[in-house]
């Protein structure tokens, strides 16, 4: 038996600090709410098992934005497990009050499992540092390799925010030894995370790695130039009953326009 989810990443939904980048982009006619309450529409008619989020979910945000996303969510697919891994503009502690109604609320690094259909869904925090560019620290990376290994029926799925993309490595995240030496043994069957708000596929220590587009904003390169638009998507996934991943970028706002453009 195969398992289908949803992939969604970098709303930026509004939080309490708005960036000139996203003053720019509601200006422009952006809308992070609309495209992800599209988003969730369409995948409602999916018949989901899970749905992972790959971060920057509320920029900056209170428990406030974080229970209205999770509210949202739950308006069109109710009952689907959800797990999520922290972009750079997450608040953990907003997050784990709002969106999973924690008490004790800490800005600590997020990391969390979840298991569906035989596979299990290991979530690390890449942007536990809140910078552009991401890293993992020893405990996590410790504690990856712990988990990794327990017995599961298919085996294991890894979500983060940040990339391993050696073309945009000031943006992406370094393939630590450690890290790599879990990729290695073969029990992480593929990789998904956000960030570059853009769709790239790639391999990191023969693992698949599977780079889902923004539901805010779509950056673009070219000649030197990062390229902002009011584009957004999201991906449909599927896992065959050989573990074979079939991954569809769709587009929820196709006529993006031009809102900004910066050096790179």
């Amino acid at each position: 038996m195969g398992i289908r989810f949803g992939h969604i990443s970098d709303m930026h939904l509004a939080g309490d600090k708005a960036s000139d980048s996203l003053v720019k982009l509601k200006a422009a006619g952006g809308d992070q709410l609309g495209n992800t309450t599209l988003a969730l529409q369409e995948l409602a008619t999916e018949q989901l098992d899970l749905l992972i989020m790959t971060g920057d979910l509320v920029h900056e945000g209170t428990a406030g934005d974080y229970a209205a996303l999770r509210a949202l969510i739950e308006q069109y697919l109710p009952g689907v497990p959800v797990i999520s891994a922290m972009g750079n503009h997450d608040v953990r502690s907003a997050y784990r009050e709002g969106f999973l109604g924690m008490a004790k609320a800490d800005d600590s690094p997020y990391i969390d499992t979840l298991e569906v259909g035989g596979w299990r869904i290991i979530s690390i925090d890449s942007a536990w540092e809140k910078l552009l560019m991401g890293g993992v620290n020893e405990p996590q990376l410790d504690w990856l390799a712990e988990v990794a290994q327990q017995p599961i029926e298919k085996g294991n799925i890894l979500i983060c925010h940040h990339p391993f993309c050696p073309t945009l490595e000031h943006t992406g995240m370094p393939l630590y030894p450690k890290l790599e030496a879990v990729l290695r043994t073969g029990a992480i069957k593929a990789i998904f995370n956000g960030h570059l708000h853009k769709i790239c596929t790639g391999w990191a220590a023969s693992v698949p790695h599977f780079t889902g587009q923004s539901l805010a904003f779509d950056i673009e390169t070219l000649a030197g130039k990062a390229i902002y638009t009011t584009r957004g998507g999201y991906n449909m996934c599927c896992v065959d009953r050989e573990g074979h991943f079939f991954v569809e970028s769709r587009i929820v706002s196709p006529k993006g326009t031009i809102y900004q453009t910066k050096g790179i």
